[in-house]
């Protein structure tokens, strides 16, 4: 079972969305809900950095939408690194367009953390209407988790860093309650 946004936060499947096409899975809700349910009368982003990244635009307890990226499997297929190079997420931000050409440089170089800091800059830059002017709240833990926070700080966006497994549970425990 899935839901269409807008929909609650608090729910038992995946949620989806037709314009960006996407899906949000019955995880992933769970730890927007338990956010939801910590803060009821929050209004702002929630990331969640994974395989698939989620910026998530929640209100109020509801998801209102979301956009989604392939970022971490892009880097992943181009044997980036872990470590986020904040230079290369500066340049790809001011300038998306070039993001295959600054690709195949870190790569002829060898700069693995420049690989993965040109494919964040350009989903920061692809997300910027989401998070831009907005409270937002970063479910992660992991250096990933890490670079996000960073690279929103960096452009001034009041970030909040929170534990996903946390979330997940707090979400299951008022699901279940």
């Amino acid at each position: 079972m899935s839901d269409k946004v807008p929909c609650p936060a608090l729910g038992s499947g995946d949620v989806v969305q037709d314009q960006p096409r996407g899906m949000l899975d019955a995880d992933a809700r769970m730890a927007v809900a338990g956010h939801a349910m910590a803060q009821p009368n929050w209004d702002g982003v929630i990331l969640l950095p994974g395989e698939r990244s989620h910026w998530v635009h929640l209100s109020a307890g509801e998801i209102v939408s979301f956009q989604s990226f392939l970022t971490v499997r892009l880097a992943r297929a181009l044997e980036a690194g872990e470590r986020v190079d904040m230079d290369a997420l500066t340049d790809t931000m001011a300038r998306p367009e070039r993001l295959a050409q600054q690709l195949d440089s870190a790569d002829l170089g060898g700069n693995r953390a420049a690989l993965l800091g040109h494919l964040l800059g350009a989903e920061m830059a692809a997300a910027r209407p989401y998070w831009l002017g907005q409270q937002v709240v970063v479910m992660g833990d992991d250096a990933l988790a890490e670079g996000y926070a960073v690279a929103l700080e960096a452009q001034g966006v009041p970030v909040e860093r929170v534990g996903r497994a946390a979330m997940e549970n707090a979400g299951r425990k008022a699901f279940d309650a």
